[in-house]
């Protein structure tokens, strides 16, 4: 089966409130939906669509890539992604060339979305080679900065059956700032939720350390990158001295190299994998794998994109072991469109596969 054609779309999707993180705050979603076609008439889907607030680079950057080895790409066998995958970091001089993890993401996507659909299977079960779970625990996320709306959202992710909410941190002022923030949110939801920080990077270690040590008794499940992601020593230092909040590497994560610095640092007690950020479903499969090994845990996430990342994501956050940690895939609400004609459905804090072979999506 070959690669008859391969075409894309762009995409600019605005979000459907003030979304902030201690980097930027985000008004869009932009990037690129790649289809290929086989000489069996079979198609497949995938997403590519860069964050360049946090080093993915831009759709143009994209956009290169694909008028660049879409000439390359027809005629080769509907196989050839993980061959090619080192031809195209050599060939871009670098594996942190400028959106070539979303390139590569996106021509995952949619090589595997075929190849599942070829032997009938979910794009998760031919990921993982066994039969998966029908549904994944997720957790709600919230990124207003406003703490009052925040902490209404919250309470009404509770009420929607969430039982994890992630809140964005490190954009309050000083430590006074970040703990009313939090006391907000888990006022709203209660004792019982669990509720976990995503800093993104925000704060220096000795810094990070004071926040979290005021923190602690509000039950923080874990906190996602709390320093900065080449600060390897210093999310190290944060993890000996906090004993009770584990240490998520989010940024941290670009590939199995950047994987394996971390652990070899000690500096995280889970790694966070983003599909977009590390080049595609079967490099996020990789990473799973070398969290177990490390006997760390690992979850999943989107970079918050369209429905085609959000199955993709799903699929692949359903090859995760047991116990599994809620993963950051109900990202959906926050854009005003998914470009999907039905998402994933969410019940009771859990997402359910597609029943379909494949991953499961059609194009409005």
């Amino acid at each position: 089966m070959l690669i008859q054609n391969l075409s894309w779309w762009p995409f600019r999707l605005p979000f459907a409130g003030a979304f902030g993180t201690a980097r930027s705050s985000l008004n869009q979603r932009e990037g690129w939906i790649i289809q290929i076609q086989t000489d069996t008439g079979l198609t497949g889907l995938g997403e590519a669509s860069p964050l360049p607030e946090f080093g993915g680079g831009t759709p143009a950057d994209v956009l290169r890539l694909l008028e660049k080895w879409h000439p390359l790409l027809i005629g080769q066998p509907i196989d050839c992604g993980m061959r090619l995958r080192p031809l195209m970091w050599e060939a871009d001089q670098s594996a942190d060339a400028p959106g070539l993890a979303a390139f590569l993401c996106g021509l995952d996507i949619a090589l595997t979305d075929v190849l599942s659909q070829t032997e009938g299977k979910s794009l998760a079960e031919w990921l993982a080679g066994r039969p998966v779970a029908e549904s994944v625990l997720v957790n709600a996320t919230i990124g207003t900065p406003d703490n009052s709306k925040a902490a209404i959202l919250a309470q009404k992710a509770v009420a929607d059956g969430f039982e994890c909410v992630k809140l964005k941190v490190g954009m309050a002022a000083g430590v006074s700032g970040e703990l009313e923030r939090v006391q907000a949110v888990r006022a709203a939801i209660g004792k019982t939720t669990r509720l976990r920080l995503d800093a993104n990077g925000a704060w220096k270690p000795e810094e990070a350390i004071t926040i979290l040590r005021e923190l602690e008794p509000l039950g923080i499940e874990l906190v996602e990158q709390p320093v900065a992601a080449h600060d390897l020593a210093g999310m190290a230092q944060v993890r000996r001295v906090l004993k009770h909040i584990p240490i998520a590497a989010d940024e941290a994560i670009t590939n199995v190299a950047s994987a394996q610095a971390v652990i070899a640092a000690g500096a995280a007690d889970i790694l966070v994998i983003k599909p977009m950020m590390v080049g595609g479903l079967r490099a996020g499969l990789e990473l799973i794998k070398i969290a177990q090994r490390a006997g760390l845990g690992a979850f999943v996430t989107t970079t918050i994109d369209s429905g085609i990342g959000i199955a993709a994501a799903l699929h692949l956050a359903a090859t995760l072991p047991e116990p599994l940690l809620a993963c950051g895939l109900a990202t959906a609400s926050l854009l005003q469109d998914t470009l999907v004609q039905e998402l994933p459905i969410i019940k009771n804090g859990r997402m359910f596969l597609p029943d379909s072979a494949g991953l499961g999506m059609v194009l409005k």
